[in-house]
């Protein structure tokens, strides 16, 4: 029997932890039908969003990107979601007073689980250090617990990704910057991490 590898983004493992119980089943199986979908496009929902974002770290007119990316919408719902990215994410921007820089991919594995990790904006702070930032932007408020998973993910990652950055996972639409707090209990958090990754690959078969 061939056993199905399983490997999704840092943000979807994130989001799934997010989910609480009763919405784990679904939100996987929605994520399997991206995944594995036969359309490639059926995953390209935030894309134009995503790319005006990056765009706007270098950009002399950051409103203009997202402003693009607010026309461009033509999916149900689109609108009403870039809308309130450029509102939550333009601000924040503005107050970091940043610069993007590159970062790189790579992959972290716990257990069966494979994550693959890139930050969605690596930015430059004008006191020189830098930001490695996964972008959250799906309507669900994110809280500090959820984005602790996905920090810790980053934390894990980063010399592969933006040596020297600190994580941040950024709630888009409500320009909230998340960071690990440094009373963290990392123990617990890794073996959080371990039993949700388990879980995560036992209703991804599920789904099947």
């Amino acid at each position: 029997m061939v056993v199905e590898p399983v490997s999704v983004t840092a943000l979807s493992f994130t989001e799934y932890v997010m989910s609480g119980q009763r919405g784990r089943i679904s939100i996987v199986s929605e994520q399997r039908d991206v995944y594995l979908g036969a359309d490639p496009w059926v995953c390209g929902f935030y894309n134009p969003v995503r790319d005006a974002m990056r765009r706007a770290a270098n950009s002399p007119d950051p409103d203009a990107e997202l402003d693009l990316a607010v026309r461009s919408a033509s999916r149900n719902g689109q609108l009403r979601a870039f809308e309130e990215v450029r509102r939550g994410f333009l601000p924040w921007l503005r107050g970091t007073r940043a610069t993007g820089v590159p970062v790189s991919s790579t992959r972290w594995a716990a257990g069966e689980l494979t994550l693959r990790v890139r930050p969605n904006l690596g930015l430059r702070m004008p006191d020189g250090s830098t930001a490695a930032v996964l972008v959250y932007l799906k309507e669900r408020e994110l809280t500090q617990e959820a984005a602790n998973v996905g920090l810790r993910i980053l934390q894990q990652t980063v010399e592969d990704t933006l040596p020297g950055a600190t994580p941040l996972l950024l709630d888009a639409r409500r320009g909230r910057a998340f960071r690990m707090a440094k009373r963290t209990n990392l123990a617990k958090l890794d073996a959080l991490i371990a039993a949700e990754a388990a879980g995560y690959v036992v209703h991804w078969r599920m789904s099947a």
